[in-house]
């Protein structure tokens, strides 16, 4: 497990910043990229300002699940290659053409304004079982910090396949042995405590205040860029803890310097089975960021139910399973109810927190 710890640290370390995998306020359009998943860079890249191109699909008439699909399957991205939305829609493409009798899952990845560029191209495309959309929860998190033109709710779940949860990190002679600790200082001292995250607003952020709600805790929330410069600042002593998701600071971890207190999951992660979850130690906040792909709701349903068939061999093949392994990504089957529910959870929790904290610019 060390060595794949490692090599996911590398991996992902310079890459992986889940909530802030895109710029926005920039006039000229967003790059746009598409490649098969098996490449590890787009084939090319647009920078005029004209729109991409719907990708191309069979004509529309009515749907024949015994020949679906025909062609090749489009999967919009809005993020950059490299961040954890890519790598994990990147390691499921891998095997998706074994169950469609050969064609290919296509990655495009569309990224700017921290998704929401994608997002609204994607919605731009004819209806089609070809063109996909991948979500994740920081997607969510998005239409809430400000008003954009989808919700959460607007689309057609087809799996979810990814369910990761953040963790604090602490240094290894930091003061807080459990987490029961921190929140006992952090009571006794209201505003003293300083927790980083990758952002204001971002997924890391949230979890955190989502923490001090449960526990009824004032702390300084300092944003950093990225989760990489969160967990260096506990490293240097310039804060007390920070709240992070994988692969964030974990070369850190494996070299002893830093440890994680705890783990904001429904139970202990086969990762670090060592690790106590937050709720062992009656702290009642669970947090999972999740990953998964919908569609069009004017998609017939008969498509969407053979899309979340092949996925679900997608998701069961062992190579697929063994990718994210060793990304220290965790990975789960979530069929299109499940995901369903866990959008409309995660939509009412993240509406809760944004406005109550007075975050962003929507409500």
């Amino acid at each position: 497990m060390k060595k794949t710890m490692k090599q996911a640290a590398c991996v992902l370390m310079a890459a992986m910043v889940l909530t802030a995998c895109g710029s926005s306020g920039q006039s000229s359009a967003p790059a746009t990229t598409a490649a098969p998943a098996t490449t590890a860079a787009p084939a090319a890249a647009e920078t005029s300002g004209e729109k991409a191109e719907a990708p191309a699909a069979p004509a529309a008439g009515g749907f024949d699940a015994s020949s679906f699909p025909s062609a090749p399957v489009t999967l919009v991205v809005p993020w950059k290659v490299g961040g954890g939305s890519d790598v994990s829609a990147r390691a499921a493409a891998n095997v998706f053409k074994n169950f469609t009798g050969g064609q290919p899952l296509v990655v495009s990845n569309i990224e700017g304004g921290s998704g929401v560029q994608g997002v609204s191209e994607y919605l731009t495309y004819e209806p089609s079982p070809y063109s996909l959309l991948s979500w994740a929860t920081a997607q969510t998190i998005k239409t809430h910090m400000q008003d954009t033109k989808f919700s959460a709710l607007d689309f057609r779940p087809i799996c979810g396949f990814v369910a990761d949860s953040p963790y604090i990190l602490v240094r290894t002679d930091s003061q807080f042995q459990t987490i029961e600790d921190l929140v006992e200082y952090a009571k006794a001292n209201p505003g003293m405590l300083t927790i980083g995250n990758s952002g204001t607003g971002g997924g890391n952020h949230l979890a955190a205040l989502q923490l001090c709600l449960a526990t009824g805790i004032e702390v300084n929330h300092i944003a950093y860029e990225g989760g990489a410069a969160s967990s260096s600042a506990v490293l240097s002593g310039e804060i007390d803890c920070s709240m992070n998701m994988p692969a964030e600071g974990l070369a850190s971890v494996e070299a002893g310097e830093l440890r994680m207190l705890c783990l904001f999951a429904e139970k202990r992660s086969d990762f670090w089975p060592d690790v106590p979850t937050a709720k062992e130690s009656g702290i009642d906040v669970v947090n999972n960021q999740t990953r998964g792909v919908v569609i069009n709701k004017e998609v017939p349903e008969e498509a969407a139910k053979a899309l979340e068939a092949i996925f679900e061999k997608a998701c069961q093949d062992e190579s697929f399973k063994q990718s994210l392994k060793d990304l220290n990504i965790n990975g789960v089957w979530l069929d299109a109810e499940a995901y369903g529910k866990t959008i409309e959870e995660e939509n009412a929790l993240y509406q809760e927190i944004v406005k109550s904290n007075g975050l962003g610019d929507k409500y």
